[in-house]
């Protein structure tokens, strides 16, 4: 009762808060027409293209700090109907028609990532000279929503030659082979078909269900997020399974990437308080589009397949709560049942 009247206070606190002085760069979204409107993440799409248009950000509007625009995210993936026994010609048109609807929606994210890299290089002069970007972000240089499409900008040009090599070699049956070979770090996020991030997100939250039942760990004497190094090994194991950051063949063979994994859990708690920081400073979990919800979610190792937008920002919310209680180990290696509350 308590933190259902907390959430509520918040959330009336932020719909009354002033437009931020940041600058976003939510000047591009995906549309169907030059002239289009930017359509919000968390709505329904009836466009029949995933072409893409600049459009320019209302002046009357207060403008976005927390969420990234839509080219951050994949287009829109519209494909054809297919109808019941179709067979010869038909059903060869079909699965053209479906081919060329894959391959408009790779070409439309490729095109996202060109233009989130150019407003990335807009935005690298007020990135002070030896600091890092999440230091620009904590001293109110960037936005949330900057430091994101950064991020996520950074890591998608990086992707950018492999997939490209294997989009010019397979084309059309790319989907067919980024699913069934499991190249999803080979892909940019803006080309991952909802097909491939269901997939992603079950595979990693059957993971993480199988390590809880393995034996669940509980309230460890881990002082803070710069003790890893201190921290037992069954939750530095755990944390790296919950969080996907270690590849699950490791697990089969029987072995765990022990020297890295201190490091990369490192990084990954790093990110995740500054984002937790961003969140707070920038309107809140209430304000996060439904998307982002989801994002923020699977970032921290909580459970979003099957499970509604209105439960899955609740238990985000609670995070955010909890995380003034303890430390982060202890709520990635607990289920938020099990978090402290007031």
């Amino acid at each position: 009762m308590h933190l259902e009247a907390a959430y509520q206070q918040a959330r009336m606190c932020n719909l009354h808060r002033r437009p931020s002085r940041f600058l976003v760069p939510a000047l591009y979204s995906y549309s169907s027409k030059a002239a289009a409107p930017i359509i919000p993440i968390d709505s329904k799409h009836s466009t029949t293209s995933a072409s893409l248009s600049r459009t320019k950000p209302s002046q009357t509007e207060p403008l976005e700090v927390l969420n990234p625009p839509a080219t951050t995210l994949p287009p829109p993936l519209v494909l054809p109907t297919r109808e019941p026994n179709i067979t010869g010609t038909r059903k060869l048109t079909f699965y053209y028609r479906t081919g060329k609807a894959y391959l408009s929606f790779y070409k439309a994210g490729v095109k996202a990532i060109y233009q989130n890299y150019q407003i990335l290089r807009k935005l690298r002069p007020r990135i002070p000279r030896g600091k890092s970007l999440e230091q620009a972000l904590r001293d109110g240089a960037l936005s949330r929503a900057e430091y994101q499409l950064i991020r996520r900008t950074r890591r998608d040009v990086s992707r950018i030659p492999l997939f490209g090599l294997v989009l010019a070699i397979c084309g059309e049956f790319t989907p067919l082979v980024v699913v069934f070979m499991g190249l999803n770090g080979a892909v940019p996020t803006t080309c991952h078909i909802p097909r491939q991030i269901d997939g992603a997100r079950e595979k990693l939250e059957a993971r993480r269900q199988k390590s809880f039942r393995e034996g669940t760990i509980t309230n460890h004497e881990v002082e803070n997020m710069d003790n890893v190094q201190r921290t037992p090994r069954p939750v530095l194991v755990h944390v790296g399974r919950s969080l996907g950051l270690y590849s699950s063949l490791w697990d089969r063979i029987g072995l765990t990437p022990t020297v890295l994994l201190p490091w990369r859990i490192r990084k990954a708690l790093d990110r995740i308080d500054v984002d937790d920081f961003a969140i707070e400073r920038d309107g809140g979990v209430e304000r996060l589009s439904d998307e982002e919800v989801k994002l923020a979610a699977v970032e921290r190792g909580l459970d979003v397949v099957g499970k509604p937008t209105g439960d899955i920002r609740s238990t985000v919310f609670e995070w955010m709560q909890a995380r003034k209680r303890a430390p982060m180990i202890n709520l990635l290696s607990s289920r938020p049942p099990s978090w402290p509350r007031e």
